[in-house]
Parts: C-alpha cells; sequence; structure tokens
C-alpha cells in the first residue's frame, strides 16, 4: 500500500501506507526535507485537499485518510493571525504553469469568501486531465473537476 507525492521540482517519492498517520506526516515532512513545524496537506488528483492539520496526531493508519496508489500535491498550509484566515500553497514548482486548473482551486480554497463559484443553471462540471512529468519522463495523468 503506497501513494506517491508530487513536489519540488517534478520530485515524486513513494510512501508507504501501513503506519500511523502521525508517524506518515513526520516520515513526509523529513523526506521532503520540510520543517517539523510546518503544517502540510496533500491535494488529491480531484482537487481535494485532505485536511491533514486535523488529523496530525492521529494514531489511525494513514491508509484510513489517503487512497492506495494515488498520487498527491504537497502543499503548505498557513493561517493569517490578523484575519484568522487559511492559505495553501503548493510546494510542487511551476505548479501554476503546469497545473492551471489545480493552481485555480487552491486560489479558491485560500480565499473561500472573496469569491463564491458561478454555478450556471443545468450545466455539469467537466473533467480535466493533468499530466505530471517526472525525470524519467513518465507521465502522471490526474483528472480534476
Amino acid at each position: 500500500m503506497f501513494v506517491t507525492i508530487l513536489f519540488a521540482d517534478s520530485k515524486m517519492e513513494m510512501f508507504n501506507l501501513n503506519c500511523k498517520l502521525i508517524n506518515f506526516i513526520h516520515h513526509l515532512k523529513e523526506r521532503c526535507s520540510l520543517d517539523f513545524r510546518e503544517i502540510v496537506d496533500l491535494l488529491d488528483s480531484s482537487g481535494k485537499v485532505m485536511n491533514l492539520e486535523e488529523k496530525q496526531h492521529s494514531l489511525s493508519r494513514a491508509s484510513s485518510v489517503l487512497v492506495e496508489r494515488e498520487f498527491y500535491v504537497l502543499l503548505r498550509f498557513c493561517r493569517d493571525p490578523g484575519s484568522g484566515g487559511q492559505k495553501y500553497k503548493s510546494l510542487l514548482n511551476d505548479f501554476s504553469q503546469s497545473h492551471p486548473e489545480l493552481t485555480e482551486l487552491l486560489r479558491k480554497l485560500s480565499n473561500p469568501d472573496k469569491e463564491p463559484d458561478r454555478k450556471v443553471k443545468g450545466s455539469r462540471p467537466r473533467s480535466k486531465v493533468i499530466t505530471a512529468n517526472n525525470k524519467s519522463h513518465k507521465t502522471t495523468k490526474f483528472r480534476c473537476l
């Protein structure tokens, strides 16, 4: 049971899900060279944030939160102490160029009150394919709504 995390310069790392979530998050920060005090999260291929902050001290298995063989983008979670707002920042370099659909989603998640979603009556969301390339030129496809 594993997942693949995308971060830095299109770097991909595989992580074992057969461990406690608290250990998974600790190991994630260690292998991605992050400060252990930072709050991280993951964005799945459908555009859903996994909300690891609220589960960061959980003793349940990582497999109870994350889906086996899924690709996730590593995010940094920040709180604005003045306004109490939240912000997500992708830790995948050139994220805005390689994944513009997810970039817009992160902007909306970071400012949920500033711009409500516009819904057109009778319209259905379209899925978009997003690709991530690693150094060995393998292509990974993401489906996002």
